[in-house]
């Protein structure tokens, strides 16, 4: 049976090109930089495009006086004043939001806490365990052990069985084997529920449900009953790791936008402070392109946070969708390619 191959990780040992650094620059960017130190970066790369290469293009066409002008300042930072407004607003609205999610009645909050409780219940039933770990990567990494070490056990029970049973068996057990110690290794010194939420980006639980449960229908009549319990115990410890890292996603997205309507209100204020006394007294501004220039990137750091901010809640949000039993957004399988289910 033919394995659907994934790409190969890049050799180490290879030169990094420009495509490479592009691409880690644009993670940076996207996932693993400071929200603070992607803004001020962005910021940065503004004023070089705004001021020299600004100026020096404005030189080129000798049109320079007329960025001093005042007609022309006035309206652009008036704009940003009231943008700026505006999204001090949103954080009042967005904060209210997540403080009304909050404010339930003690049987719904009973229930919330009830609900956690018994789901660490059922899972050190079905696990075995003495005692389920509360903190989110000792948990996951709990939970792929248990799966993993079940589908190896699978794996030793069928070694007596049929070639192309073993074959698609041994190459699930082997993507498997695969992504949870990727997982772990990202999990390694996660301080965060965004470290969680890394780590995890690259553990397919929604394609193992799928192809697990694609080789028990073809296969059943080769399985016995206790390589179908072990089936079965396989896709209840895979559904509790998709109930659990969802959970901790719905944590991290409450998580980060508490920080980013925090951040906004500490930007914006002072933001809207500058913005202010650039209009109040630019007529007793000296006419410098840089000073307009660095009033104008000032103007824009909050909505430069934001945009930060939502670039890394979308790309957490399309990288670790789920959809069930359902396979969504992905091409192929780990074994033979996408199923027909």
């Amino acid at each position: 049976m033919v394995v659907d191959g994934k790409e190969a990780p890049p050799n180490p040992e290879q030169p990094s090109g420009p495509r490479t650094a592009l691409r880690r620059a644009w993670t940076w960017v996207l996932l693993d930089g400071s929200r603070w130190w992607v803004t001020a970066a962005l910021l940065a790369l503004l004023f070089v495009v705004l001021g020299p290469v600004g100026h020096a293009l404005l030189a080129v066409v000798e049109v320079e006086t007329a960025l001093a002008e005042r007609h022309t300042v006035v309206p652009l930072v008036s704009t940003f004043l009231s943008g700026n407004f505006l999204l001090v607003s949103i954080v009042v609205s967005v904060s209210s939001l997540f403080v009304s999610q909050e404010q339930n009645t003690l049987p719904q909050q009973f229930g919330r806490v009830q609900s956690v409780v018994e789901y660490r219940r059922r899972l050190e039933d079905v696990a075995g365990l003495d005692h389920a770990p509360a903190a989110p990567e000792r948990l996951l990494r709990v939970l792929s052990a248990e799966v993993l070490e079940r589908a190896q056990q699978l794996q030793d029970e069928l070694r007596a069985v049929d070639v192309d049973v073993r074959a698609d068996v041994d190459a699930y057990v082997s993507s498997l084997s695969a992504e949870t110690g990727e997982m772990n290794r990202e999990l390694d010194g996660g301080a965060t529920t965004f470290d969680v939420m890394l780590a995890t980006m690259d553990y397919d639980h929604d394609r193992q449900i799928n192809d697990l449960r694609g080789l028990r229908a073809e296969y059943g009549d080769a399985l016995d009953e206790r390589a179908e319990d072990r089936i079965d115990e396989l896709l209840t410890l895979l559904q509790y790791f998709a109930t659990a890292r969802e959970y901790f996603k719905t944590v991290y997205m409450r998580q980060e936008f508490a920080r980013l309507s925090r951040n906004l209100v500490v930007v914006s204020l002072p933001t809207i402070g500058l913005v202010s006394f650039a209009l109040l007294h630019l007529n007793r501004l000296p006419q410098s392109h840089y000073l307009i220039v660095t009033v104008h990137v000032v103007a824009l750091a909050p909505f430069t946070l934001l945009s930060v901010y939502v670039l890394r809640v979308s790309a957490v949000s399309s990288r670790t969708q789920a959809a069930g039993q359902f396979v969504a957004g992905r091409s192929g399988g780990d074994i033979r390619g996408p199923r027909e289910d």
